[in-house]
């Protein structure tokens, strides 16, 4: 038996060896995603490593003029792809290897690696890669904070177990077989999911008039008559922004709006910080939150404590002859609508002043809790149905890993399982 910090015991026959000694990294590089077409040369952007493939790369997700191909790395055929940078250390280094006909290209913050095939099977190398002791190894040799990177000269470092050849077919196999089915409960869960979520969006659109004409006794009125004010806030220089404990007041950011009540926040401030800056301003627990930038734009929280607030976030402070948790209910339910407002390039916004001018059905207060309490009473149900399907998700790709560990440090053989089943 034989030993590597964090892989473990591996079989007799098996060795270690340096992903650098199996063939040849280099970084990608390329020009910008305005060459991006609908069709053309393929090129494979290190993002979609983490958003649109799993393992193996079969069809291409963005395309570039054949003239702007000089300024791009060439992808090999059943080379690799590994994602230079992204957001989460655990993720970092996200790897999956290309089945696209050359020629195909990768852009900036890329890495490919081209395995020799005399010395590693790449369809095993990627659940290597995927592995729970492998993940460890590139986040620790990860850096940054709020983005992290990882070089092609970290990556030759990285510890990979090496069966002989013909086992590491077997195993890239079995894991085939194995994960296809989970990914199959996943993906069914993942259905019933999305399913659930567009019942829950349409008991809220119904229950707060949208899309639907204005019923006996409800108006159309500004957000800006139903609250005394808004505002929103800013972000502090990194020192003083402090940890979830560390400070005197919360606050929030965007990224904690998840249509829910905030009772805690991940970072705060010191009374200090809030006196430093002009713009920060603290918000008393039933204040409203909306975010106005870019992917989340319309997502909403209700304060349950005195918070700050980054710029991204609108403030709807002090309902007047409104229920604020009705409002939420009719912002979740227009949140299309409140995207036709926004503006801008790459990353739409909003701003204030649309928030304070956009407009919702408003019913008399008294109708207003009847509608809450009859969301309340039908999302809970949705809501304990959605978190167990998560639940079954979260057990099926523990397994999926759990299993994928085993398989690629030789805890047990592949090939007597398969038999045996």
């Amino acid at each position: 038996m034989t030993r590597e910090d964090w892989i473990g015991d591996l079989p007799s026959d098996w060795t270690i060896a340096r992903l650098g000694a199996l063939g040849s990294l280099g970084k990608g590089s390329g020009g910008s995603k305005e060459d991006n077409r609908e069709s053309g040369v393929p090129v494979v952007r290190y993002g979609e490593l983490y958003t649109k493939f799993d393992r193996v790369i079969r069809d291409a997700q963005s395309f570039i003029s054949p003239d702007d191909a000089h300024r791009y790395t060439p992808l090999p055929t059943e080379s690799l792809v590994f994602a230079g940078s992204g957001e989460d250390p655990e993720e970092i280094g996200k790897a999956a290897l290309s089945l696209l006909s050359s020629p195909a290209y990768v852009g900036g913050d890329s890495i490919v690696f081209t395995p020799r095939p005399t010395e590693i099977n790449p369809f095993y190398l990627t659940y290597v890669l995927d592995s729970t002791p492998l993940r460890a190894h590139k986040a620790i040799r990860s850096t940054g904070f709020t983005v992290v990177h990882i070089s092609a000269g970290k990556l030759k470092t990285l510890p990979i177990p090496l069966p002989p050849l013909d086992e590491q077919r077997a195993i890239a196999d079995y894991l085939d077989h194995e994960t296809a089915q989970i990914d199959a409960l996943v993906a069914k869960q993942a259905e019933f999911i999305g399913l659930l979520r567009e019942r829950r969006q349409n008991v809220i659109r119904i229950a707060t008039g949208w899309g639907q004409p204005l019923p006996d006794g409800w108006r159309s009125s500004r957000l800006s008559h139903l609250f005394r004010s808004t505002g929103s806030g800013t972000t502090p220089a990194n020192e003083d922004i402090l940890d979830a404990s560390g400070g005197d007041i919360a606050w929030v950011t965007t990224g904690e709006l998840r249509e829910r009540q905030i009772e805690i926040t991940q970072k705060t401030i010191s009374n200090s910080t809030l006196r430093k800056y002009s713009a920060l301003k603290v918000y008393p627990a039933g204040t409203l939150l909306i975010a106005m930038y870019g992917a989340t734009i319309g997502r909403t929280g209700l304060l349950s404590l005195p918070a700050a607030t980054n710029q991204a976030c609108c403030a709807l402070v002090g309902p007047t002859g409104v229920s604020a948790e009705f409002v939420e209910y009719s912002l979740i339910a227009a949140r299309e609508w409140l995207l036709l407002e926004a503006s801008g390039g790459g990353q739409p916004n909003i701003n204030q002043e649309k928030v304070r001018a956009f407009r919702i059905p408003v019913p008399p207060l008294d109708e207003q809790q009847s509608v809450v309490e009859h969301i309340n009473g039908q999302v809970s149900r949705v809501d304990a149905l959605i978190a167990k399907a998560e639940e079954h998700i979260a057990l099926a790709k523990e397994r999926r890993s759990a299993l994928i560990t085993a398989a690629v440090t030789g805890q047990f053989d592949v090939r007597t399982t398969r038999k045996a089943g």
